[in-house]
């Protein structure tokens, strides 16, 4: 169904009402009041703000399983102790399951699209083309050397390249997604680098999230995290490094020049004890950074909205300033720093891109009175406030119901599988 909404608010410092069109899954510049050829349904959006669809940069969508557990320990214990020993017991129909639930409450927090690495990538994909959602999928790939795991890493990569990128519509893409330099060889590492350009493809790694991680790599090569990759020309393809926590000025420098999109992940940092990135320092050399939630085991949420709070909260607190990160560069972090992996437009509103749309209930006591929108969904606005989600046109929530997925099902799934795991 086409549809126009009239008397709603956008994203900018205007309070005066706005219409938009939804022709054919994209937007469209259509006179709201005029005669058209194509038929519409038109709603009424008054009391709402509309603003392109967020994009969570960073996550592992099934984790959101292990929620609450292990909450209190460093990454490496968490990781070794907790995490992996559970994930081994993951059946592929766990991870459908468990990945609806992430999806499911990333609708309901307003994100539209979603940057993921994980395994058992076939029900991963299937999880995302039910849903409706937008998707880059990776397979974390581990493994010391191309001879111990790292041939069959990539050929598992390969053939969900094949099988996925560019399906369910053109909304699923997949990259290759060597997990860390600390878990995949040099040669494994080249061989992805290598895959990406066979397939133009992106590449999804994690880079610098702990002080020991670079510490570590630095005593073993001589070379930062960041530099040892781009050693491996592992930045000569469109590319997500999360976390970059502890990164040196050098290696700034490096991902600004190489148009690398950093995943900032803000609360999961914080929990972990990880640290805080040095975001205003990125932005300053020109990086592009973008917001993304991790696992909801290490945050515990998939909220991107809370996400960009916790980020301009961190930065202000941590160098004493309260002009760091104002709520425009905060919302565009969320909504905008992602656009270029998904090979969207820049203008997440502009005439023919995706409509890819959340909508805020803007009437509640928090959100009243409204002077600028951003600075409403920044510094106010919640997860509850979202009414209605939109990927290329299709109503994903409407009117506060899910209407996708089966929120019930996915939960008693959800709680059933976890009693087996964990026995």
């Amino acid at each position: 169904m086409n549809t126009r909404f009239h008397n709603i608010r956008l994203l900018n410092d205007s309070l005066s009402p706005a219409s938009l069109a939804i022709r054919d899954g994209r937007l469209a510049q259509e006179d709201p009041h005029g005669p058209s050829s194509v038929a519409f349904e038109d709603i009424d959006g008054a009391g709402k703000l509309v603003i392109p669809g967020f994009i969570n940069t960073h996550t592992h969508l099934a984790m959101a399983a292990f929620r609450g557990l292990a909450d209190d320990v460093p990454l490496s214990v968490w990781l070794n102790e907790t995490i992996w020993p559970l994930e081994g017991r993951l059946t592929p129909e766990d991870v459908y399951w468990c990945t609806l639930l992430g999806i499911a409450e990333g609708i309901r927090s307003g994100t539209t699209a979603f940057v993921d690495m994980y395994f058992h990538l076939d029900e991963i994909a299937r999880a995302v083309e039910e849903s409706g959602v937008r998707a880059l999928l990776s397979y974390g790939m581990i493994a010391p050397s191309l001879a111990d795991r790292g041939r069959s890493e990539l050929d598992i990569t390969a053939a969900a390249i094949e099988r996925w990128h560019e399906s369910a519509n053109g909304r699923i893409h997949v990259a290759v997604a060597p997990h860390a330099v600390y878990t995949c060889g040099e040669d494994v590492i080249r061989g992805a680098v290598e895959l990406t350009h066979s397939y133009s493809v992106p590449l999804h790694i994690h880079v610098s999230e702990t002080r020991s991680e670079v510490e570590n790599w630095k005593a073993q090569t001589g070379k930062t995290p960041v530099s040892y990759l781009e050693s491996l020309q592992a930045f000569s393809v469109p590319a997500v490094a999360a976390h970059c926590v502890h990164v040196s000025d050098d290696d700034i420098a490096i991902l600004a020049e190489r148009n690398v999109t950093v995943a900032h992940c803000p609360k999961s940092n914080a929990k972990l004890g990880s640290g805080i990135a040095p975001i205003p320092q990125l932005q300053n050399a020109g990086a592009r950074v973008a917001l993304g939630t991790d696992g909801a085991a290490s945050n515990n949420r998939l909220d991107l909205l809370e996400e960009a709070r916790a980020a301009w909260l961190l930065q202000r607190a941590h160098h004493e300033d309260a002009s760091l990160i104002s709520s425009d560069a905060c919302i565009s972090m969320a909504v905008d720093g992602g656009r270029v992996v998904f090979g969207l437009p820049e203008d997440g509103l502009s005439d023919g891109a995706p409509a890819d749309l959340v909508f805020f209930d803007t009437t509640g006591l928090h959100t009243t009175p409204q002077h600028r929108s951003a600075a409403m969904l920044a510094y106010a606005s919640q997860a509850g406030d979202v009414t209605d989600v939109y990927v290329d046109g299709k109503p994903l929530l409407k009117n506060g119901e899910l209407l996708t997925i089966d929120e019930e099902r996915v939960k008693s799934e959800v709680q059933r599988l976890l009693h087996r795991i964990k026995d």
